[in-house]
C-alpha cells in the first residue's frame, strides 16, 4: 500500500507540472484582489456502475442470480480546478468493484480496485464553467493507476453462489490445488496497473454555484488480469470497464474566465 501511496503523489506532481506548463504570465490578466484562494474549484462526490470490459466478458447483463448482481455501486470523489474559458484539470478517486457472470452463469469474474487518475475535460460548447449556460458537455480524458484484486470463479448453479476461485489476483493464494492434485493459477499480492480514460461527461446547473455531472467513460488499462483468469494466453485485447454514473459538485467563486484565465 506504501508503494501505492507513493505512486499516487508522483502521479499528482507530473500532472500539476504539465497542467502548470499552460499558464504563461503574458497570458494571465489581473485577478480581482478580493478573489478566493478556491476560485475556479469544484469538488464533488458520486456514485456509478462499472462494467467489466475484455475477452472474458458474455455481452448479458445480470441484474440479480442469487448472490451475484453487476451493479455495484461504485464511489468517485473528485476535484477540478478550471485553468481556461473551455478547459479543465483536476483529479478523480474512485473505488469499489465490478463482477460479471459467463459461461451461462457457470462462471463469474470479480475485480475490486481502487485508482486515481488526472483528468482533463474540454467544454464542447464553450461553457466549461456553467456561467453562460445551464448545460455543458464535456470531453474528458486522462490517464492514472489501479491498485487491484481480481478472481476468476466457478458458480453452484443449485444455490446461485460462488462455489470455488479457479485463480486469483491478490487474495494471499499460493500451491493450492484440487482434489485431483492439479494446481490452480494465483498470484498472491495485489497487482498495479496504468490505465487512461476517455468519455463523455454532462454537466448540469442545479442552483448557485451547485452542480450536477453525468459521466459515461471507457477505462482502458495495460493488464490483462483484471478478470482474475490467469490461464487465458491472449494479452490483447487488455482489460478495462466502462463506468457511468452521477457526480455532485460544488464550485467556489464565480469561474476561471471571469477570473482571467488564458485562452487557447
Amino acid at each position: 500500500m506504501k508503494n501505492f501511496f507513493t505512486i499516487l503523489l508522483l502521479l499528482f506532481i507530473c500532472s500539476s507540472n504539465a497542467t502548470s506548463n499552460e499558464f504563461k504570465p503574458a497570458q494571465l490578466s489581473k485577478v480581482t484582489l478580493n478573489s478566493m484562494p478556491l476560485d475556479g474549484w469544484r469538488f464533488g462526490v458520486g456514485t456509478g456502475y462499472a462494467f467489466y470490459l475484455g475477452d472474458q466478458m458474455d455481452y448479458t447483463l445480470t441484474r440479480k442470480y442469487g448472490d451475484f448482481n453487476e451493479l455495484r455501486p461504485n464511489l468517485t470523489l473528485a476535484a477540478f480546478k478550471q485553468i481556461s474559458e473551455d478547459k479543465e484539470w483536476g483529479l478523480v478517486f474512485k473505488t469499489g468493484s465490478f463482477q460479471t457472470l459467463k459461461s451461462s452463469n457457470t462462471q463469474g469474474i470479480q475485480c475490486n480496485y481502487q485508482e486515481i487518475q488526472s483528468v482533463w475535460q474540454r467544454s464542447l460548447n464553450n461553457n466549461i464553467d456553467l456561467n453562460g449556460k445551464g448545460v455543458t458537455v464535456n470531453l474528458q480524458y486522462g490517464f492514472g493507476a489501479m491498485y487491484y484484486k481480481s478472481k476468476y470463479f466457478a458458480v453452484n448453479g443449485n444455490f446461485k453462489t460462488e462455489d470455488f476461485i479457479t485463480s486469483s489476483v491478490g487474495y494471499g493464494y499460493e500451491n493450492r490445488t484440487d482434489f485431483m492434485g492439479n494446481e490452480y493459477t494465483d498470484i498472491p499480492n495485489k497487482k498495479f496497473a496504468v490505465l487512461g480514460n476517455l468519455g463523455l461527461n454532462i454537466g448540469f446547473r442545479i442552483a448557485g454555484n451547485l452542480n450536477l455531472y453525468f459521466e459515461n467513460s471507457i477505462q482502458v488499462s495495460t493488464s490483462n488480469k483484471l478478470s482474475g483468469n490467469l490461464d487465458k494466453v491472449s494479452k490483447i485485447p487488455p482489460d478495462g470497464y466502462f463506468y457511468t454514473g452521477l457526480s455532485l459538485f460544488y464550485k467556489f467563486g464565480k469561474g476561471g474566465s471571469r477570473l482571467g484565465c488564458p485562452k487557447f
